[in-house]
């Protein structure tokens, strides 16, 4: 075989480790094939804007396979989006998702050495009175962290975002100090490879200044962001309890930040918790300074949760149309009508009448539009599949209470739907208003 297409081979089939190589081919003499990979991954790297302690710029690539499995991950997040989109408005965690927060909790009471029995874990879930040891409120206290993130969907990552969070986590009011201000260790794990256990307490603020600015600015999509900043935060290990706790709630952060609203909150990354597999692709990082090692490791399970979401979703559904059916049953049976209805032009999908959608078609409605209209943000067209009866005049003020955003992301994004053809933008008296058109314009 060519070494150009094993190249391709430990790239894009499996983005393989050299040790991974060695092991594959039945040989250590592997330096010329080695050589080939790295030329070969070269060419799809992008030098991010981060540096390790000692001073070398990380970098991750991202050949075409790789971004296909990105986007296969985040067409996923898409769905299980648009099934939370009921959520929206109330900006609370589903009930009838709680199931997928206990694996979750079990693995963080697992580091805390507290019981990890379903029905104390359940009891959290439940918010019940019951006498917890210290352990379980630790356990307690980070299911609050997940909570007030579903709360602050709007919320960017700054050091505040981080001083409430590790408040949280304390269950205090105050913060004495931030960042660490003593090293973990004196010196690296390994001299040979440079295998640090944290950043020197000298370096954190400057490494956190700058992990902060790339987040905000990184223009990639959200879960490769997302990792980055995982892979950073438990490089440098910048507080001095909880790191493992700050970098998963960044991680799902950062996805709740970048229009997925919760469906980070109910991702398992908590799993990772004292994962050797986990822990040696974060050791490969380190070595390397390549973060897609770490990258391509989280897409199955990241995969996998998402799975066990939409998986609930079915069973409800399912749940939900055998008690119509039942409803259905018990009515007597309705009086034949007289009024006829006229059917909507056949060219208007799922047509805009006087009667409010069910949240099922209003789901439909809002993944129609998503699809016609590359260029709607989720918001836009989870408020308009709510908000477009004929003959009603809806406001900016409407959107921002649904949503829950800023005022002028309402204005900017109601103007985005009169720009679609979607709203007829009006003024009535002081202020402006806007009414359904029926259909927006053709892309």
């Amino acid at each position: 075989m060519p070494i150009n297409d094993l190249a391709i081979r430990y790239t894009d089939d499996q983005y393989a480790t050299k040790l991974d190589v060695s092991r594959a081919l039945g040989t250590s003499i592997v330096e010329g094939i080695w050589q080939s990979i790295q030329s070969y991954r070269a060419s799809f790297a992008r030098v991010l804007p981060l540096l390790s302690i000692d001073k070398q710029p990380l970098m991750i690539v991202l050949t075409p396979s790789m971004l296909e499995k990105v986007q296969q991950c985040e067409r996923k997040m898409m769905k299980v989006y648009a099934t939370l989109a009921s959520l929206q408005s109330t900006h609370q965690l589903s009930p009838y998702h709680q199931s997928l927060f206990l694996p979750m909790l079990a693995n963080i009471a697992k580091q805390y050495g507290a019981s990890t029995a379903e029905r104390h874990l359940q009891a959290i879930l439940d918010k019940k009175n019951v006498e917890r040891t210290a352990e379980l409120q630790s356990v307690n206290r980070y299911f609050l962290a997940l909570e007030q993130l579903s709360s602050r969907r709007q919320t960017k990552l700054d050091e505040d975002f981080l001083g409430d969070m590790v408040l949280t986590l304390l269950g205090q009011q105050e913060l004495s100090t931030f960042y660490r201000e003593k090293d973990l260790t004196a010196r690296p794990r390994s001299l040979v490879d440079k295998i640090y256990e944290a950043a020197p307490f000298t370096l954190i603020e400057t490494m956190m200044t700058s992990l902060i600015q790339t987040i905000n600015t990184l223009q990639l999509p959200a879960i490769i962001v997302a990792t980055i900043a995982l892979y950073y935060m438990l490089y440098i290990k910048p507080f001095e309890g909880f790191n493992d706790e700050i970098a998963f709630l960044t991680f799902k952060n950062i996805l709740i930040h970048s229009d997925y609203e919760a469906v980070g909150v109910y991702l398992n990354v908590e799993q990772f918790i004292e994962h050797e597999g986990f822990e040696s692709r974060l050791r490969e990082v380190q070595k390397t300074h390549d973060i897609t090692y770490l990258l391509d490791f989280l897409m199955t399970p990241i995969l996998q949760s998402l799975d066990q979401f939409l998986d609930i979703e079915v069973s409800l559904a399912k749940t939900v149309l055998t008690e119509e059916q039942r409803n259905v049953l018990k009515q007597p049976p309705a009086q034949e009508s007289k009024h006829i209805t006229v059917s909507a032009p056949s060219n208007i999908p799922f047509a805009t009448d006087a009667h409010t959608l069910s949240e099922v078609a209003a789901s439909r409605f809002e993944e129609h539009l998503k699809e016609t209209h590359p260029s709607m943000k989720h918001s836009e067209a989870y408020f308009y599949a709510r908000h477009h009866t004929v003959g009603k005049y809806y406001t900016i003020a409407q959107f921002k209470k649904t949503i829950g955003c800023a005022y002028e992301t309402a204005r900017t994004a109601m103007e985005h739907l009169v720009k679609l053809g979607y709203y007829r933008k009006e003024q009535y008296k002081n202020k402006f208003v806007y009414t359904p058109q029926g259909q927006g314009e053709s892309l």
